[in-house]
């Protein structure tokens, strides 16, 4: 199947007074299954940097990446959505682009 781009939602499982949190990631994957497993992924390769006190790298090699980590959220993977991604800007190209 190819590969398209992918938005993952994670909600938190933290009270915020101010609404309700999201962590998005966006990244290629080819089924919604596969863009949650990528993002849950890169979150945690971008947690285990951040606690060893190393920069976040853009993307990883899969592609995706987590550089608006915010380790104090709880994510609540459980309830992670996929959808494809529609660009905010309405252009066409690569992640890269914006």
């Amino acid at each position: 199947m190819p590969q398209s781009y992918w938005e993952v939602d994670v909600p938190t499982k933290n009270n915020d007074p101010r609404g309700r949190r999201l962590h998005v990631f966006v990244g290629l994957a080819d089924s919604p299954l596969t863009a949650r497993q990528a993002a849950h992924d890169a979150y945690d390769k971008a947690l285990l940097l951040h606690q060893a006190g190393q920069e976040i790298p853009h993307q990883f090699v899969s592609g995706w990446g987590a550089r608006g980590l915010r380790p104090d959220w709880d994510l609540d993977w459980n309830k992670a959505t996929a959808a494809p991604w529609v660009n905010p800007h309405g252009l066409t190209g690569t992640l890269r682009t914006f």
